[in-house]
């Protein structure tokens, strides 16, 4: 989803294309539904098919000139769209990669192994300054072309020249490079954070992304930052995530009163001077409260609307929010004080002080596009615990 709903909000006007491998009809019918072409591939290996069906595509539609394959955990960070003025010629485009996994030269096996090793460690890594990053390859039809061949013939020596396991489309596209075929691609088209992100407000404080050479293109969620709080789309694109997300969403589900609170839950609240007002849950979300010594914490996953009301005056209340690490943060979460209301900030943790009398009611609120999972813990305490 944030592939789609941030390459929307850049200038390219081209097709887009979803490679599917078993994708259930209600996904291919939701794509194609918002204009999005779809092809079930054939294909059993992903490291074959990626590249196959994209060169099927381009003898299929002969008025294409330049074919761009990208994996489906990259967002566009700027608004101009020009990967396509870098390509040209019979070579294939790619990124260098931050590290040379070994994955790469563990494909190798067979009586060419020392001659095909020989390749991809040196002769590619001095071509692309170390390894190529899969994650985007692009080219003209006529490169394509050429690389689909070497593909699939690579493909028939699997078991004398190759292993089939994870990884065997980048040593392809590495020993690709080793023949000189793979040209260099800026890295801001296909940016992996290890390179180093550096994140420029402007003079309204609005925050983009860039690398040493410049603002990033295409920023690349990988599985180590896939859920990093402050680099996700939803985060940095709030009110189009959930204005246009909402096309795109499998599952519809609603926020439903939640009239049986557990007292466990009630109890909670209430050892911490609150009572519970109202509780709206999505369907298949849950909501937690437990106490670690002084502190109240509250456990949300899925969206949830929480009202609360002070039975005591608090004359100095911290509220700290955190998230997971390891799953999606809401799209925003906000809490109100009566009718003074705050959003919460694109940091990782955000805390809030305030003081409020006995009677009056705080909202705690997390949106995110529906069936989501998202995950946040939002804690109460009557201090700062890390004050730098």
């Amino acid at each position: 989803m944030p592939f789609l709903l941030s390459l929307r909000q850049t200038n390219y006007t081209g097709y887009v294309c979803v490679i599917g491998f078993g994708l259930s009809q209600h996904k291919i019918d939701l794509l194609r539904a918002n204009s999005v072409n779809v092809i079930e591939s054939a294909e059993k290996s992903l490291a074959v098919a990626r590249y196959m069906e994209v060169s099927r595509l381009c003898e299929a539609n002969p008025g294409l000139r330049k074919v761009a394959l990208y994996d489906a955990d990259i967002w566009f960070c700027h608004p101009h769209f020009d990967l396509f003025d870098a390509i040209e010629g019979d070579n294939i485009f790619a990124c260098r990669d931050q590290m040379f996994c070994t994955f790469i030269t563990d494909q190798l096996i067979g009586p060419n192994k020392d001659e095909n090793m020989h390749l991809v460690y040196y002769v590619g890594q001095e071509r692309m300054g170390g390894a190529v990053q899969a994650g985007l390859v692009a080219g003209t039809t006529e490169a394509w072309r050429d690389f689909s061949r070497f593909v699939r013939a690579s493909f028939e020596r699997v078991g004398t020249d190759f292993t089939l396991s994870y990884g065997l489309d980048t040593t392809l596209l590495q020993l690709w490079a080793g023949h000189g075929r793979v040209n260099r691609l800026s890295e801001l088209q296909n940016f992996v954070t290890k390179y180093g992100l550096a994140e420029v407000a402007d003079a309204a404080g609005e925050i983009s992304f860039h690398g040493a050479d410049g603002p990033i293109r295409g920023l690349h969620m990988t599985g180590d930052i896939r859920f990093t709080h402050r680099w996700r789309y939803f985060t940095n694109n709030r009110d189009n995530a959930l204005e246009k997300g909402h096309d795109l969403e499998l599952k519809q589900t609603a926020l439903v009163p939640w009239s049986d609170i557990p007292d466990i839950f009630r109890d909670a609240l209430a050892s911490a001077g609150f009572e519970v007002v109202s509780m709206t849950v999505e369907e298949g979300g849950s909501v937690h409260a437990f106490r670690i010594g002084e502190d109240l914490h509250i456990i949300g996953a899925g969206n949830h609307e929480l009202v609360m009301r002070a039975a005591k005056p608090f004359p100095r209340l911290i509220l700290d929010t955190m998230y997971y690490s390891n799953a999606p943060s809401p799209i925003r979460a906000r809490m109100k004080l009566n009718t003074q209301e705050v959003t919460l900030s694109r940091n990782e943790s955000h805390w809030i002080s305030m003081a409020m009398g006995a009677g009056t009611d705080l909202t705690l609120i997390s949106e995110s596009l529906r069936n989501q999972g998202s995950k946040i813990i939002w804690i109460f305490s009557g201090g700062i615990f890390h004050w730098q």
